[in-house]
């Protein structure tokens, strides 16, 4: 599930670029989880199962963790959309990639426990990727930081949905926090003075693809998937996400990989299958405790 979700996430990443020459950043994010939220409603309508059953403690353990979890996902998605606009692809999926090191940092500080091989695991998927994306150096432009700023806090979300998920549906839990999202760039939108007006059929193909496709489908497989993998190997596995976008790139666009690519493809996918082996030692046993 994991991996498909880093699929779905690589083949859309073409269309979020594209997506910010003609709209503005804060109301596509607003736009487009909106139309994952709605996408995701019959789901949950013929899914009612444990919804009407969740004592109240639940309720309010997913009402509080929907708003942080869709807070977190709102910093992150807004940090990335304005970064994509002021530096290239290559850069934007090499510093994104960047989460796989902060999930185990971050882990590490709210008490998680690693053996030190994860790091070698995480040296060799960033060694691949650094390699995939094309750069002979590293410059810390505008965009280079707002993308930057976006990796930790994808990372974040990353942490806290592995703490949330296996105590709730992950279409219902995924719904909230869409719209969670999705309010929050609505507000900036309108704060900011956003054009909220769709133009275009191309811009209306942009917004249900991200909407529907990447966020519906990927982050609810991400949800499904977090309930019982650790979140150190879920960034690892998330790390493919620019192979399967420079996969896109020559089944759509033509684009060839070269040598060095390749061997990049090669690490980061190595680095993902080690890193299967050293989960924290102190990680909670959720598959019990997942919900159907």
């Amino acid at each position: 599930m994991l991996l498909c979700t880093a699929a779905l996430w690589g083949g859309s990443f073409v269309i979020q670029k594209n997506a910010m020459d003609t709209m503005d950043p804060f109301m596509f994010n607003a736009y487009r989880f909106f139309i994952a939220a709605l996408c995701l409603l019959p789901v949950r309508y013929f899914r009612r199962g444990n919804i009407s059953i969740m004592k109240s403690a639940d309720k309010t353990h997913m009402l509080f963790g929907s708003i942080i979890a869709g807070s977190i996902m709102f910093i992150a998605v807004a940090f990335q959309q304005i970064g994509i606009k002021f530096t290239t692809i290559s850069n934007t999926g090499f510093i994104t990639g960047l989460y796989i090191v902060f999930v185990p940092m971050i882990g590490i500080f709210i008490g998680h426990r690693y053996n030190h091989k994860i790091w070698l695991a995480i040296l060799i998927a960033c060694s691949g990727l650094y390699l995939l994306s094309g750069m002979s150096g590293f410059s810390m432009e505008r965009g280079d930081f707002f993308v930057l700023v976006s990796a930790f806090f994808w990372g974040g979300h990353l942490i806290v949905i592995d703490h949330i998920s296996h105590r709730h549906h992950p279409v219902a839990f995924a719904i909230r926090q869409f719209i969670v999202c999705g309010t929050l760039s609505m507000i900036m939108a309108i704060l900011m003075g956003e054009n909220m007006v769709i133009t275009s059929g191309v811009e209306w193909f942009y917004i249900l693809f991200s909407g529907a496709v990447a966020i519906a489908v990927g982050y609810t497989l991400q949800i499904y998937g977090q309930k019982v993998t650790p979140p150190s190997q879920t960034a690892l596995i998330f790390s493919t996400e620019s192979l399967f976008a420079a996969l896109a790139g020559y089944l759509l666009l033509n684009e060839t990989l070269g040598q060095k690519a390749l061997i990049g493809c090669a690490l980061m996918l190595g680095g993902s299958l080690m890193a299967q082996f050293y989960p924290p030692l102190n990680h909670r046993n959720t598959e019990p405790k997942a919900l159907p």
